[in-house]
Formats: structure tokens, C-alpha cells, sequence
């Protein structure tokens, strides 16, 4: 069988997207052919990432709307695939298969709702749907700022989810990562979704050499690009609340982005330079040693999933989860897991149970990619799409 794996966006380090469409076309690639086609990619990245059997073709830009179709058609077209897999390019995609007769089948990261001052907000603000859906998620009031759009620019945003809508509907299935972006496809669009969990490495779960994050009692540890979706202000004015509170800690925060300045200010406002270090990018084969020296992990971005918490609690870590961060899904329920609203007195009450408590967590309740793979190929067996 021809595969077509269409990703949407820059194929490149780092990001869990982009991680979850090499490991899709990785797993495909061992018993058909495969085509990874993107707008852009990095070429050592997919080199060292994908097999050498996997094809990778750049389709270039404009490649959003129909500019993007007539990019992609030809190419597709080409290859005439028996199935298209597509991340971030749903319409472009949808109508593509439509003039080729491919069926396809889109993974879903995030909804529309994930996208802060999107346009595409615009034609559902005010619908029950659209209420219901933001008034169930913190960071759904808090980062929502629609924008104004001029009439023209209002119809051709209206004209553009109306395409999504219907492409999803189309599709011969979808995918997507929680069950909290199933409802809110279901709710937007009346789209049923297959839930299928992105994971890590195996390799992930099991013990690995911790590193030395500080010569503190206690070592608090963040993950994540820095913007302020992702809430590292809370985390470090918690960690001010927790050493007043006797405990002695310190807060490495790994990661690069365009709130860093603004948090550096954060730390010095908040006087806890002493007990915070950025760390900047770590790359993947560090992280575990990261993971393993902290004491507790913390998770307080406004996400549709999350990869970071997963592989800390997979290398052992107990965690703390915000109550939008929605790979709490998965390891709410579990041991050494706390799941706290994002500001600073509650998160500082998670972060204390975690250390006060002796719980260790179930490595065995993180997915892998492996079982990833697995749950969207024998879906598509399932549905008659693979042979």
C-alpha cells in the first residue's frame, strides 16, 4: 500500500507533534510505502528520525487555503495513495482525497479552542457549543481574546470552519489525543473521534542516573517551551510560597521561548533567584537524567495533552498536573499524581503532598508509541483502510 503521511506545519525539533508524525510514518513504513509531505523540513532531523524507506517531500508555502491545495494535489496525486494521514492540513487534506477518491484519516492535536486569538474563534463565539466548551476549561477563558474581523475577514473564516467541519465529517475516521478534544470536536463540528494516546520510548520506563539539579533538599523541576500558556510564573512564585513554608527547594526550568525574559523578571520580583535556574534547551538524551534527579515534576501549561508529564512519570518522577492539562486523563487516577488549578497557593499545596508523600508512580500506565502505533493501525484495519 501507498501511504501519504501530510504534516501541516514545519517538520523539525522540537515538539511533540512532530514527534507523534515520525513515529506514525516509522510504524507504517515497516510493511508499506510511505510518503512524509510537509511545507518545510528539517533535513538532519528527518534523517536522523525517519527510516531511509520513508520518502519526505517538501510541498513549500503558502500552504494553508487553496494555495495550499494546489501545492499538495500534484504531489498526491503522483503517488496516488491508498490512504492519507494527515496532522494540521485537515482542509487542505480533505479536499485533496475528495479529487483523488483517497480516504484519509485526520489526527486532531488540538481544537480550534487550543489556538488563542485564532480567527477561527470568530464563527462560533456566542453558539451553546462554543459557551459550554470554554466555560468547562480555565485556560479556555483565560487565553481566549477573539479577534475583531472586518466582514470580509469574518466570511472567510466562517467559509473556512465550515470546510473543517465538513472535512471531518468526511473523514474515514478521526483521531485525536484526549477525550476533552473529542468532546469539543464532537460539540463544534458533531464529529465522532477515535482517542488514541500519544507515548513515550519504552526506554522511558524504567530507573535512569539521575542528575544533580541542585544541592537543595528538594528539586522541583519544569519542561516546557516558555510562553505564558504554559504558566511557569505559577510555578515560580510556588516555589517562594514553599520555602516560606519551611521547605527547601529549588525549580530548574528547562526549555527556551519568548517568555523567558519576562520570567526572569518574575524570579526577581518574587526573590527566589537563589532557588531557580533556567537551564535553557536540554536535548532528548538528557532528559532523562533530568527527569530522574527531580524530586516532583510539574505540568502547569494549558494543554490539549502533554508528552513532557508522561515521560516524567514514566522515568519515575512523581507529578503535578494542572486541571487543564489534559494528559491528567491518564495519570489522574494513578499513584504519585496531583492535579491542582494553575495558581500559586494550590499548586504550592500539590507540589508539598507530592514531597511529603511516599507514593512512587505506575510506570506501567504510561503509553508508548508502540501502543500508540498500534491503536491507530487496528483502527484502520478495523475500518477495512489497511490490508
Amino acid at each position: 500500500m501507498q501511504i501519504c503521511v501530510v504534516f501541516g506545519l514545519t517538520l523539525a525539533p522540537p515538539g511533540g507533534a512532530e514527534r507523534l508524525c515520525v513515529e506514525e510514518s516509522s510504524h507504517f513504513a515497516r510493511e508499506h510505502e510511505v510518503t512524509v509531505l510537509a511545507p518545510a523540513y528539517d533535513a538532519d532531523y528527518v534523517a536522523e528520525t525517519l527510516p531511509d524507506a520513508v520518502e519526505t517531500v517538501a510541498y513549500g508555502r503558502p500552504q494553508k487555503g487553496w494555495r495550499g491545495v494546489r501545492r499538495l494535489y500534484p504531489l498526491l496525486a503522483e503517488r496516488d495513495p491508498d490512504l492519507v494521514l494527515s496532522h494540521y492540513a485537515t482542509e487542505e487534506v480533505s479536499v485533496c482525497a475528495g479529487l483523488l477518491d483517497a480516504p484519509y484519516a485526520p489526527h486532531v492535536h488540538g481544537s480550534v479552542l487550543w489556538f488563542p486569538d485564532d480567527p477561527r474563534l470568530v464563527p462560533h463565539v456566542g453558539t451553546p457549543a462554543y459557551e459550554r466548551l470554554v466555560g468547562e476549561v480555565p485556560g479556555h477563558q483565560t487565553f481566549h481574546d477573539p479577534p475583531s474581523l472586518s466582514a470580509r475577514q469574518r466570511l472567510w473564516a466562517g467559509v473556512g470552519e465550515r470546510v473543517r467541519g465538513y472535512g471531518l465529517r468526511w473523514a474515514a475516521t478521526v483521531f485525536t489525543g484526549s477525550r476533552r478534544v473529542a468532546r469539543e470536536l464532537d460539540g463544534l463540528y458533531d464529529v465522532d473521534s477515535t482517542v488514541v494516546r500519544p507515548g513515550v520510548d519504552a526506554g522511558w520506563r524504567g530507573d535512569h542516573e539521575p542528575r544533580a539539579l541542585s544541592e537543595r533538599e528538594y528539586d522541583l523541576l519544569s519542561v516546557r517551551r516558555l510562553d505564558p500558556r504554559k504558566r511557569i510564573e505559577t510555578q515560580i512564585r510556588a516555589t517562594k510560597l514553599l520555602a516560606d513554608r519551611g521547605y527547601d527547594v529549588s525549580l530548574t526550568v528547562c526549555g527556551t521561548g519568548p517568555d523567558e525574559n519576562r520570567l526572569r523578571e518574575v524570579v526577581a520580583t518574587v526573590g527566589v533567584e537563589e532557588r531557580v535556574e533556567f537551564a535553557g534547551y536540554v536535548a532528548d538524551d538528557e532528559l532523562p537524567g533530568y527527569y530522574a534527579g527531580a524530586d516532583s515534576f510539574g505540568c502547569s501549561a494549558w494543554m490539549s495533552y502533554g508528552l513532557s508529564p508522561l515521560e516524567a512519570y514514566g522515568a519515575d518522577t512523581p507529578v503535578v498536573l494542572a486541571t487543564d492539562t489534559y494528559a491528567k486523563e491518564l495519570l489522574a487516577p494513578e499513584p504519585a499524581v496531583s492535579v491542582a488549578e494553575p495558581g500559586p497557593e494550590r499548586w504550592a499545596d500539590a507540589v508539598a503532598t507530592r514531597l511529603d508523600s511516599d507514593e512512587r508512580p505506575n510506570q506501567e500506565a504510561v503509553p508508548t508509541w508502540q501502543s500508540f502505533c498500534d491503536g491507530k493501525e487496528r483502527r484502520l484495519r478495523e475500518l477495512g483502510l489497511l490490508t
